[in-house]
């Protein structure tokens, strides 16, 4: 018989929910920040929520997606990340989990909601997208970077890469207004660190899951 209530879990239901890291592996984020910076936010987010909570981590997810017009790393199809996701759901479901929180920290990741509900369907498990995309390499990624200690390097230097806020990025910027929108805003403010920032932003978004969590958790919830 297994203790469900044993240690610092919010309840015994809470052992039928996971968290899952969606983020990117291989694209530039300026001179400041690695390649994976945004699976780094999202694991550490994922992770960190299921410590406070007693949910499950599940990993993270290794492909990711991005729209053809934003060239600055390596991705794949949205078709690879459901393939992926379809077989960490399936050993999901073996260890009891019912309900699913994908935490996303990639922009381009955003195609895949589109295909989440037939994959929650096929599965007959209940997925929950929560994403948390920021600015490209800019002050809040930069900041929350600082945090996690994986920034290194000169601002100065950082703010010449054309991928810092999508500045250089003239047909992505054409084509999509709210990345134009966020390029003038770095173009106009720069880029600073400011570790204050990262720690509410991170507190923030961790709050957020940690409150879908109980929410999931609770008893009155629809299963």
């Amino acid at each position: 018989m297994l203790r469900l209530n044993s240690g610092n879990v919010i309840n015994e239901n809470v052992h039928k929910i996971g968290v899952v890291a969606l983020g990117s592996f291989l694209e530039n984020h300026g001179t400041l920040l690695p390649i994976d910076t945004d699976i780094k936010i999202a694991s550490y987010i994922s992770l960190k929520s299921c410590l406070l909570t007693g949910a499950k981590f599940l990993g993270v997810v290794i492909p990711s997606t991005e729209f053809n017009y934003i060239k600055h790393g390596i991705h794949n199809q949205p078709e690879d990340i459901i393939d992926y996701l379809k077989f960490i759901l399936s050993w999901a479901k073996k260890i009891g989990i019912e309900k699913v929180i994908i935490v996303n920290c990639h922009g381009g990741n955003l195609i895949v909601e589109n295909y989440l509900k037939t994959l929650e369907n096929n599965l007959n498990i209940k997925i929950y997208f929560m994403s948390f995309p920021l600015t490209h390499a800019s002050t809040e990624e930069v900041s929350i970077g600082k945090v996690l200690g994986i920034v290194k390097g000169d601002i100065e230097e950082h703010l010449k890469c054309p991928e810092v806020g999508f500045i250089g990025f003239k047909e992505a910027r054409k084509i999509n207004k709210d990345i134009d929108r966020e390029a003038q805003k770095v173009e106009k403010e720069g880029v600073r660190i400011d570790e204050n920032l990262g720690k509410e932003l991170l507190n923030k978004y961790i709050n957020k899951v940690v409150e879908k969590i109980i929410l999931l958790s609770s008893h009155n919830y629809p299963k």
